[in-house]
């Protein structure tokens, strides 16, 4: 399954570093350093990449996603000297962070085969970006695979929006898919305000600020709100830590305090409909951008 995962590559090594018919490292070629008391290997920084590095650990200690990788076999994945598979490649290095003996592992092949160069490899990403550029990267690579369903499986949800006309009681309603919901940092004290906020508090449109009913084909008053219909296996939170202060016309970031916590009773949030499944579950990743 893992090809030559356990094989030293020699390819950057030239005639002259080689007798006839051996291979040899060049003299200041080291091995890599052995695993810490801890037995946990770690990922290379490639420049500005400890935000990958951070979600990647997140996915490898995911066993539903771990397990799901795993399982899909060469005549799925392909081989591996083809650098447009990024499910081959994030399966290897995979395997190198728990099978190998090292303290670190590289994620070069694994951002090459969605496209990374080196500039952009140095350029300090948002996590949010970039976990949305490799699970749309895994999701085009698995299509015709077992695993086509992977990430929709384990990270899809469902937000509704609603707009409740007061006078015909008309429902104006639109769906919107989420791999991971942004919340506010900014005013509130921790993760249950900012959902509360988002998914229990109403706007309304009235007095001077009225809104257009299809169904009554005048300006009426209405309220707004959203709700969680779908609910995926791993809730992924985002904290939007950066505003942008307009007096000094430069992006700023939120160093408050912010809680949340390791378990949470998401039934407050969803729709009806959803909130009759079990809703309480652990936040397993939050990024902090």
């Amino acid at each position: 399954m893992f090809g030559d995962l356990f094989e030293e590559d020699f390819s950057f090594i030239s005639n002259n570093h080689c007798e006839k018919g051996k291979k040899s490292k060049p003299r200041d070629s080291e091995p890599p350093a052995p695993r810490d008391f801890t037995n946990l290997s770690g990922i290379k920084n490639q420049g500005g990449t400890c935000y990958l590095n951070s979600l990647l650990q997140t996915l490898l200690f995911t066993p539903e996603f771990r397990e799901a990788l795993f399982s899909l076999g060469p005549e799925e994945l392909g081989t591996l000297g083809d650098s447009g598979k990024p499910d081959a490649k994030l399966q290897r290095l995979f395997a190198q962070l728990l099978l190998l003996d090292q303290q670190a592992a590289s994620t070069t092949d694994l951002t090459e085969s969605f496209g990374w160069n080196s500039q952009e490899e140095m350029r300090q990403h948002d996590v949010q970006e970039l976990n949305r550029i490799l699970f749309s990267a895994l999701e085009t690579s698995l299509v015709g695979t077992s695993g086509h369903d992977l990430i929709n499986r384990l990270y899809h949800g469902i937000v509704v929006n609603q707009i409740v006309c007061k006078e015909c009681k008309n429902i104006s309603e639109r769906q919107e898919d989420f791999l991971d919901l942004t919340v506010a940092v900014k005013g509130v004290a921790g993760l249950e305000e900012a959902l509360w906020n988002m998914y229990v508090e109403e706007e309304y449109f009235e007095n001077e600020n009225l809104y257009q009913c299809g169904t009554c084909d005048k300006l009426v008053e209405a309220s707004k709100s959203a709700k969680l219909r779908k609910l995926p296996p791993f809730l992924t939170i985002s904290l939007l830590r950066f505003n942008f202060d307009f007096e000094k016309c430069e992006r700023y970031k939120e160093t408050s305090c912010y809680t949340f916590p390791i378990q949470i009773n998401l039934r407050p949030f969803c729709e009806q409909v959803a909130a009759m499944e079990d809703t309480i579950m652990f936040i397993s990743e939050m990024w902090m951008n």
